[in-house]
């Protein structure tokens, strides 16, 4: 866990007004205690992403929320898709081969 000041002088081009205007509109969630907001390696790693998408490639903080929630919505899913790929992959070999198959018939471009 990282103080404010840290995770500012970590980003570099990130001022305190900004960061506490993504947390106020939920883009971030970090510990607040006595002493102010305390960011863990998760918080980081989106300041990071924030810090690229806004100021590196121009998007809008209008825009923000939504392209931050279509990449949650991906990571959710990617998380989902492992789950059930070593689920199937736990299964009897013919009940494997099956789904396997029909994920194939299924994923086939149709004409």
């Amino acid at each position: 866990m990282i103080t404010e000041i840290e995770l500012i002088r970590q980003a570099g081009c990130l001022a305190a007004s900004e960061l506490h205007g993504w947390i106020d509109a939920g883009l971030l969630k970090p510990i607040r205690d006595e002493s102010g907001y305390l960011f863990d390696d998760l918080d980081q790693a989106r300041v990071a992403l924030i810090c690229d998408l806004h100021y590196h490639m121009g998007l809008g903080a209008e825009s923000l929320p939504v392209i931050l929630s279509l990449i949650d919505q991906l990571h959710e899913t990617r998380h989902s898709l492992r789950a059930m790929s070593t689920a199937v992959s736990e299964q009897p070999d013919e009940i494997r081969i099956s789904i396997t198959s029909r994920v194939k018939v299924m994923l086939a471009p149709r004409r």
